[in-house]
């Protein structure tokens, strides 16, 4: 393979890693993992910080 052509494909996998769905797809992801971590977690702390949301938005019973 000649340099030429690994740049080649360096940019296109750039190019399609960068992309827009891809972006807004990677943050959908990311932000749904931080919100069910938070709300469903029971580690003290976050559960009790995050107690009266979790009762109040998802009508979830935790105890």
């Amino acid at each position: 393979m000649t340099t030429f052509s690994q740049m080649s494909v360096l940019h296109k996998t750039a190019g399609i890693t960068l992309s827009k769905p891809v972006q807004v797809t990677l943050y959908m992801l990311l932000s749904s993992l931080v919100i069910w971590t938070v709300l469903f977690s029971t580690y003290p702390a976050v559960h009790n910080t995050a107690h009266s949301a979790r009762h109040h938005t998802l009508g979830v019973a935790c105890h």
